[in-house]
């Protein structure tokens, strides 16, 4: 028996996640995200999940309640129900390791293809000649959206946009965007 809480705002959909493998699926969505994305996935049975909605934004809000729940739900829940922390932060790795002391199988699952995308993105937009591509911040973000499937959730947004200039493929600046490949 499996319970997934899942960060979200890391994240930024549900299709990537198998949710009829868990008994329980706790889900924490933050302040700025008004609703889940499930993509393209299809379940054919019901899925137990509860949905926590942040009502503030603040560096690592989320994050917090998430370690909260964790520890609430660590202390309730029967021995042989295993934790699994669906998220990229390896911020949750501490208290893991302490949860798995005390006896419990918990475990971090990371969800790969944040590169991916990026690099679905980065072919996306190279395909156009550069003076087609969005000059403006807000026009990128709102392409990103679209491509990512990403409407609504400005965590995953930045997120994105933050890969791109991580991979050196634009830059951004008061003027707008430049692209660098």
């Amino acid at each position: 028996m499996k319970w997934a809480f899942i960060d979200y705002e890391n994240v930024g959909n549900l299709g990537k996640v198998n949710l009829s493998e868990y008994e329980r699926v706790i889900v924490f969505l933050g302040a700025k995200q008004p609703k889940l994305d499930f993509m393209d996935t299809k379940y054919d049975k019901p899925i137990n999940m509860v949905v926590i909605q942040l009502k503030a934004t603040q560096a690592n809000n989320l994050d917090f309640h998430l370690a909260y729940y964790l520890g609430k739900f660590d202390a309730q829940a029967d021995r042989t129900v295993a934790f699994e922390v669906i998220s990229n932060d390896s911020g949750f790795s501490p208290l893991i390791a302490h949860i798995k002391c005390s006896g419990r199988v918990c475990k971090q699952v990371k969800i790969a293809g944040a590169s991916g995308e990026t690099q679905k993105l980065i072919k996306n937009l190279s395909a156009r000649p550069k003076e087609k591509r969005p000059q403006k911040v807000a026009s990128l973000r709102n392409h990103i959206a679209s491509h990512l499937r990403l409407q609504g959730n400005e965590v995953a947004i930045q997120k994105a946009l933050n890969q791109l200039v991580q991979a050196k493929f634009l830059k951004v600046s008061d003027t707008g965007v430049e692209y660098l490949a």
